[in-house]
């Protein structure tokens, strides 16, 4: 015990991989420690190493955002965001580009690291290279190693200050502001380098910061320069340098609330009052998030969430969406009589969050909202960040159970049960696509349908996983609570009597229930995969087997004319034998007479043989054309 307590103190304080390794090597030498041992303070090292590490890269981010927000002088602005970009990235330079439209060229404002003043002083045109792709505003862009990059429209000239310079990796990110780009902020490496996309994304958050303080710094530096130029004789500018201040002050605020963790409650709470009308966060698949309700309801009003749950309502709301989306704009549109407006937030092309607001909206109005999407934007890749940190051992411990990687059930089992799951008894496994909406919502909506029962949820690429103990009979409770919250989930499931040793083949028919009623177009559903029966063995045949021409060779000689001559004798052969040797009924389900579909018998006749009808061969032939059905009809789905 006392050994034990001599390492969680050395790993508590900190100690590096390769001492922690050479130190548990030394003591297993001398049998003061287990090998199980020794791997389980190597793991939970490298956990605490990963949590610190996330814990400083938003320390990192809400310090940055804090600093920018006061600092006045445009110089000053630009030089605190190069350098803090580099330290953050871990980069031998970084710098930043404003754009010249006038020229149609981006040129190089500010940098840190650099050693050349050719390459301090580039100006290319926007288009051209990392620097001109990323300052044409359409996504960021990297190269690993920039003078062997053929994917590149590079220029000569500046291709020679790179190779003087010794750049080799580049990223850069553009800066956006009221949907119109300023500018690049870049980082570059004069090694060959790979930057991975949490990198990306946290040079894309520094830059959301960068564009609101160069927007700010601006702003101030050119009302400060109309104060001191008019002085105070002239009171329509002292006007206007109150309603700059404003905005510098209404930035401030809502910073404030993103780097305080206020969240969406507090986001929208400040946007009410601010805009002065009531307003609604919306996910991406058009869910509320969040709803601040102002005077509407204090005088007998209706919440306009309910106005937007309507079919008509529900059908405005996504034509607005992907309006707004495509202008970068504030969008109005009219819904029952009311007038609403739209505010989309996004980071690239993937699309956070929508602020729905009352309307109509004054100029002032409209010039604030645009503002609130850039704070919303940056608030949402907050919120992500932390749950996907809060979620990741939940996802470790999903994985290990599914996953074919040999780790002992006993590890999992300690591991689970700090999520309420035994090891032992009844236990059962849902797979949820929830059609784009916001996971942290999803999961909440989960935990409420579960009610009192415990249960491990993470999220697997795009879908949602649940494992709880208990019957089957759970899952529909969470269904039911998922469409009473508009979510558009379709779920497969099944359950095991084996406890955690059984889940992996549960989650085999829970992943093939829900990849069959996608696959049949019957979205909204629940499916149990227990009970899958004689589809579930056709479509567990159709997606695990690599040679798919050997489920066709029965009626390879059809698939074959019909691929050279346009014609449809599959589907002609597998409606025949559906509607049970009916031609009326084939000639009906085709669309096409009943000469046309004796002639096409004949033509199958020829082709397959005149014994394809025959009891033996006809179960194998319509075996086959039931796979191929199923799989024709899933492509056209997808």
């Amino acid at each position: 015990m006392e050994t034990t307590g001599l390492w969680l103190e050395r790993i508590e304080a900190g100690i590096a991989d390769d001492d922690l390794s050479k130190a548990l090597d030394e003591a297993l030498a001398r049998h003061e420690i287990t090998a199980r041992a020794a791997q389980a303070a190597r793991n939970i090292n490298a956990l605490l190493r990963g949590q610190r590490q996330r814990e400083d890269l938003l320390r990192a981010l809400h310090d940055t955002a804090t600093d920018l927000t006061g600092i006045r002088d445009v110089e000053a602005v630009l030089l605190a965001i190069v350098k803090r970009t580099r330290v953050l990235a871990g980069s031998d330079m970084s710098y930043i580009s404003l754009n010249d439209y006038d020229q149609n060229e981006t040129y190089i404002r500010k940098s840190d690291g650099v050693a050349t003043e050719d390459y301090r002083t580039i100006r290319m045109p926007i288009g051209t290279g990392v620097l001109g792709k990323a300052a044409a505003g359409l996504a960021p862009y990297q190269t690993t190693d920039y003078l062997t990059d053929d994917g590149l429209s590079r220029l000569p000239h500046i291709d020679a200050i790179v190779a003087k310079e010794g750049v080799r990796a580049i990223l850069g990110v553009p800066l956006q502001i009221y949907g119109r780009v300023i500018g690049a902020l870049l980082i570059a490496d004069r090694r060959p380098r790979t930057y991975p996309p949490e990198l990306v994304d946290l040079v894309d958050t520094v830059a959301k910061h960068a564009a609101v303080a160069i927007d700010n710094a601006r702003r101030f530096a050119d009302a400060a320069s109309a104060l001191q130029r008019l002085g105070n004789e002239n009171r329509t500018r002292l006007e206007e340098m109150g309603v700059l201040q404003s905005l510098i002050d209404l930035d401030e605020r809502f910073i404030e609330v993103v780097v305080q963790g206020n969240g969406l409650e507090g986001f929208a709470a400040l946007s009410r009052q601010i805009l002065g009308t009531d307003v609604l966060i919306l996910d991406a698949a058009n869910g509320v998030l969040e709803e601040e309700h102002g005077t509407s309801l204090q005088q007998g009003g209706v919440p306009f969430s309910a106005t937007l749950m309507g079919d008509d309502g529900r059908r405005a709301l996504a034509s607005g969406v992907v309006q707004a989306l495509a202008s970068g704009r504030p969008y109005a549109f009219t819904v029952a009589q009311s007038e609403l407006v739209l505010i989309t937030a996004k980071a690239g092309s993937t699309h956070l969050a929508t602020l729905v607001a009352r309307g109509p909206f004054t100029d002032s109005q409209r010039t604030i909202a645009e503002r609130l999407a850039v704070f919303l934007t940056v608030l949402r890749l907050f919120d992500q960040a932390m749950h996907d940190s809060a979620q990741r051992v939940q996802f470790e411990v999903l994985d290990d159970l599914i996953s074919d990687r040999d780790v002992p059930l006993e590890l999992i089992q300690q591991r689970a049960a700090r999520f309420g799951v035994p090891a032992a008894g009844g236990m059962t496994v849902a797979v949820f696509d929830s059609g784009g909406a916001d996971y942290a919502r999803v999961e909440k909506i989960i935990r409420e349908g579960l009610g009192p029962v415990k249960a491990l949820i993470a999220r697997r690429g795009s879908r949602t996983y649940l494992l709880a103990s208990g019957s089957r009979n759970i899952t529909q409770s969470v269904m039911t609570r998922l469409k009473e919250s508009n979510v558009p989930a379709t779920a497969g499931h099944a359950s095991t009597a084996n406890g955690l040793a059984g889940i992996k083949k549960a989650h085999r028919q829970a992943e093939l229930a829900l990849s069959s009623l996608l696959v049949l177009g019957r979205k909204g559903e629940l499916l149990d995969g227990n009970h899958l029966g004689n589809l579930g063995l056709l479509l567990n045949a159709l997606h695990s087997n690599e040679d798919q021409e050997d489920f066709y060779s029965q009626i390879e000689p059809l698939i074959k004319h019909d691929t050279l001559h346009n014609t449809e004798l599959t589907r002609t052969a597998w409606t025949f034998l559906e509607t049970n040797h009916s031609i009326a009924r084939t000639a009906e389900g085709l669309f096409i007479h009943r000469n046309t579909v004796k002639q096409r018998l004949e033509r199958i006749a020829l082709l397959m043989g005149g014994d394809w009808l025959d009891s033996t061969r006809q179960l194998d032939i319509h075996l086959c054309l039931r796979i191929w059905h199923l799989q024709t009809a899933g492509s056209a789905g997808r």
